[in-house]
């Protein structure tokens, strides 16, 4: 039955194009937000730097006139000649009429020489009893000052301090004004009386004549808690329900302006932007948020392009997808089909200079490697056929080897040749023991044994040339792991190399504890001895054209097994002196064998 291919929703290229797409769209709206965000943001800042230029200006302006009237103030209050006369005369219990001209005449000649008399629409010097003085700039458009009316003006006490804290209308004339208080200190400081300034508003209003105040803005003057509007040259209250809340999106440049957020409670918002003219005095503009919103067209007109720009790009960027992608990965998916159909030649055509091309370059790899795997498949099932046939060949020779051993022994037992029989049973459990036993790790009273028999085949072959003798501290002790063949080629190194070339020699097996968690297993004969470097040598790894049975037997092949089953800890050391002896120690962790 013909297998039907699945149907594929989508391809690479479609998915690649729709999310270019997607990004187009997103990045278009990040752009279009940001922008909008970047230029009121611009805009707010430029708007809140120009207000802040243009308060500082005119605060500066009426700062100067202000500071002039409260120096007018200041002649009547303290240290001057004028209050000299005046505390003369406030203090005489009856002044003549020489001392009150004198006493007038000092505060016209201050009045004149002050730079902003012309705001001034009255100062009043009063001991709050029966004497007072009155210079102005009023005309005919006031009613006379006197006694009784005096008492009328607001904030003209015998406790008042100096204060610019309200505008209020003068009561004698009807005119907006701002009133000043100071007292008068008389002989030791004390207060004799008080002075009264009444500054025509005109003194704020005239400064901001020629303000450029923007559409939807209105310019706010506080006097101490007062709240005032400033509008076609008049100041009047401002409403009630006007709160003002900290603004911390944008801060002021200069160190003295300060930035708000002005609410009313038809639930309108506008920035207000606020400088002292002096202490208790500060004059604010508010900014609408038209100013703050950027000009349509030009954000407009900014986006489109924006957008434009990137569906052109994302436009280039698919036919390059087209280009470099989907044609190279249509042509690696039919030759893909080939190889499963059978065809493994090589095709050039699909090794591109890219990282596609690195793919066609594998599947070619892949072919040839196929081609490959094939051959060896084929050549590994005939030789298996061959070891098979081998194996089934070599079945009987294992089994005649023992046979044939246990053909002497019988022969030797019958002929009463106990030693020929003793070495043929030793070399058959040998034999037996290399071939059977498939443990990596033994107990060493396994060990033992082996070693047993080994030097039993040794001693028949040397006679009484050599003995051997073992020193166990604890029998518990044998049931310590060891790995096999591990004793035997030190056994074998001490007759080899230690004891036939002197001719006779003893060999002392000892076997005791170190410690409580390791086993110290000495080997010592009293042979030849070796030297420093031969026992370097023989703990060296062994040289490339060793003989490759004698180096996975020898000692050092010892030493690096005990290390790599056991640790770098453990292992073998060798101790020596030429002609008197060799001792081998191997120290090994006390890990017992799992019983049962």
């Amino acid at each position: 039955m013909e297998e039907v291919a699945p149907i594929r929703k989508s391809s690479i290229k479609s998915r690649i194009i729709l999310l270019m797409t997607a990004f187009a769209l997103l990045v278009t709206t990040l752009m279009s937000y940001v922008s909008y965000e970047l230029i009121t943001y611009f805009q707010r800042k430029t708007a809140i730097q120009a207000t802040e230029f243009n308060l500082q200006l005119v605060s500066h302006i009426i700062e100067q006139d202000l500071l002039n009237l409260s120096l007018l103030a200041m002649t009547s209050s303290t240290n001057s000649s004028t209050n000299t006369l005046l505390a003369k005369y406030f203090a005489a219990p009856e002044p003549s009429s020489m001392d009150a001209v004198e006493v007038f005449s000092s505060m016209q000649e201050d009045f004149r020489a002050n730079r902003a008399n012309n705001y001034v629409r009255r100062l009043i010097v009063t001991d709050h009893l029966d004497k007072f003085f009155q210079v102005d700039n009023l005309g005919s458009t006031s009613l006379p000052l006197t006694i009784h009316n005096l008492r009328t003006l607001p904030g003209l006490t015998a406790t008042a301090n100096e204060q610019w804290e309200q505008v209020m209308k003068d009561p004698l004339s009807n005119t907006s004004t701002l009133p000043f208080v100071l007292p008068i200190y008389g002989e030791g400081s004390a207060r004799i009386g008080t002075v009264y300034l009444l500054a025509n508003t005109s003194v704020i209003t005239d400064k901001l004549k020629g303000y450029a105040l923007p559409a939807n803005s209105q310019l706010l003057l506080t006097l101490g808690e007062r709240q005032y509007v400033i509008h076609g040259g008049q100041i009047v209250p401002a409403p009630t329900d006007y709160r003002i809340s900290e603004y911390r999106n944008e801060g002021a440049t200069g160190a003295l302006t300060h930035v708000s957020l002005l609410e009313t409670g038809e639930d309108k918002r506008q920035m207000a932007v606020s400088y002292p003219i002096r202490e208790g005095i500060t004059l604010s503009q508010t900014l609408s948020e038209k100013e703050f919103v950027p000009q349509f067209n030009i954000w407009l007109m900014l986006v489109v392009g924006v957008v434009l720009l990137v569906i052109v790009l994302s436009a280039i960027i698919t036919y390059y997808l087209t280009r470099t992608i989907s044609l190279p990965v249509e042509k690696l998916k039919k030759r893909i089909d080939k190889i499963a159909q059978g065809n493994f030649l090589v095709d050039r055509n699909i090794e591109w200079n890219s990282e596609l091309g690195d793919i066609g370059r594998g599947i070619n790899r892949l072919s040839q490697d196929i081609v490959a795997l094939l051959e060896t498949r084929l050549a590994d099932e005939k030789q298996r056929q061959d070891l098979e046939y081998r194996m089934l060949q070599n079945q009987i020779n294992p089994h005649f080897l023992y046979n044939t051993l246990n053909s002497i022994k019988w022969m030797a037992t019958i002929q009463n040749a106990t030693g020929i029989a003793e070495m043929t049973t030793s070399l058959s459990r040998l034999l037996r023991s290399i071939a059977k036993d498939p443990r990596r790790l033994v107990a060493l009273r396994d060990e033992l044994s082996l070693l047993d028999d080994y030097f039993l085949i040794q001693k028949y072959r040397y006679g009484s040339h050599i003995t051997m003798e073992q020193h166990l501290e604890d029998e518990e002790i044998l049931s310590c792991l060891i790995p096999r063949f591990t004793l035997q080629p030190l056994l074998e190194n001490a007759i080899f190399h230690g004891i036939e070339p002197k001719g006779q020699g003893h060999i002392i097996i000892r076997i005791e504890r170190e410690g409580i968690r390791e086993v110290a297993i000495t080997i010592e004969d009293n042979g030849v001895g070796l030297t420093d470097d031969q026992i370097t040598g023989i703990l060296s790894p062994q040289p490339p054209e060793a003989n490759p049975l004698q180096q996975s037997v020898g000692i050092h092949s010892v030493n690096e097994r005990l290390m790599l089953t056991f640790g770098h800890r453990y292992g073998l050391s060798i101790e020596s002196s030429p002609g008197a002896y060799t001792r081998m120690k191997l120290l090994i962790p006390n890990r017992e064998e799992q019983r049962p």
